[in-house]
């Protein structure tokens, strides 16, 4: 039996083997802690060396316990600060059950598929078409890719190469890179989720990972992808907020003050998301928690608004405060958003 490399999977918690034998490979499933229950470097370190442990005819602590570390400390949010890297040749990649179905492997293959990014100068035009790599020195980060065009074209950087999904359904949450707009090209290539579908119109308002703000796309205009590692982690610890409003201990200069983060924050004109904000003072509603169920409807004060990151900070009626996301709130009683949504982008 050979070891191929190892899968993360983030809900429910868990690594994967990817085993080689008589031609067959195979995936051996490790069911790992609920979230909660791993929070500090040591606790994964205990947990590696049980995996070692159970599974030592493939795994050895000389040659796979670091990698073990730097996975789990990934799908736990733990800090990995001063973990040697992993050994040459080992590659990490999440399973496919993560409910993302993202590749957090960096190395960049031959014959990929990917989506341009990122790119300024002349090769900004290029941004958002869909390209396969033809020559990869991962080395210097340098690679030629072919356009659709049949065009060639000299990248250098891994960072603007975005993976494309192996799913092809549009759907609330997925990650998606906007794509052949004609009118505003300097969206081409931005990352972004999807937040709402209007499949009526055939429409999907989209929000910008980087910027927040929200854009209605034609579903001709995005194509999936899987998140660069950043952008996975950062979804991922957005996603542990959601099971539980958390306690917000960020001091306030005072009542409806907003946090130090936001207030000194431009309000990003001309319909950003913070725009469409609800206001301090407003009664609101929660709902659409998934793990956290026994808060959905209850009643709520908006203390504050951070625009910046789409979250309130808000009393309950049993005098608690919390920080929850915007889409986890409705309006019952107060101010509506004094923004508009954006105009089509098409």
């Amino acid at each position: 039996m050979k070891l191929k490399r190892f899968l993360l999977r983030y809900d429910p918690p868990g690594v994967g083997l990817e085993v080689e034998a008589d031609d067959e490979v195979t995936v051996q499933h490790k069911n790992l802690p609920p979230q909660d229950d791993v929070s500090s470097k040591e606790e994964v370190k205990t947990l590696v060396d049980q995996i070692i442990e159970s599974e030592n005819v493939l795994l050895t602590r000389r040659r796979h316990r670091s990698a073990l570390i730097q996975l789990i400390c990934r799908l736990y949010q733990v800090t990995d600060e001063g973990e040697e890297e992993a050994p040459p040749g080992k590659t990490i990649e999440d399973d496919a059950g993560s409910p993302t179905g993202a590749d957090v492997t960096t190395e960049i293959l031959e014959g990929q598929e990917l989506v341009l990014a990122g790119l300024s100068g002349k090769q900004q035009v290029h941004n958002g078409e869909i390209i396969v790599v033809t020559k990869a020195r991962s080395d210097k980060q340098k690679y030629e890719v072919r356009l659709a065009t049949g065009e060639e074209l000299k990248v250098k950087g891994s960072e603007h190469l975005l993976r494309v999904s192996d799913s092809t359904a549009l759907g609330v949450g997925v990650f998606v890179a906007i794509r052949g707009l004609r009118n505003h090209i300097e969206l081409n290539g931005c990352i972004a989720r999807v937040a709402e579908c209007h499949e009526e119109s055939m429409r999907f308002e989209v929000r910008a990972w980087e910027s927040g703000q929200l854009f209605r796309v034609k579903a001709e205009n995005l194509v999936l992808i899987k998140p660069p590692p950043d952008i996975l982690a950062a979804a991922s610890a957005a996603a542990k907020e959601n099971r539980e409003p958390n306690s917000n201990n960020t001091p306030r200069k005072k009542e409806g003050g907003l946090p130090a983060a936001a207030s000194e924050a431009p309000l990003n004109p001309g319909g950003d998301a913070g725009d469409s904000m609800l206001e301090v003072g407003s009664a609101v509603e929660l709902t659409g928690l998934k793990t956290a169920q026994a808060y959905n409807g209850q009643q709520a004060e908006v203390l504050s608004v951070d625009r910046v990151r789409s979250r309130y900070e808000i009393r309950l009626g049993d005098g608690s405060v919390k920080t929850i996301r915007a889409e986890n709130v409705r309006l019952v009683a107060g101010k509506s958003p004094r923004g508009k949504r954006q105009k089509d982008k098409s």
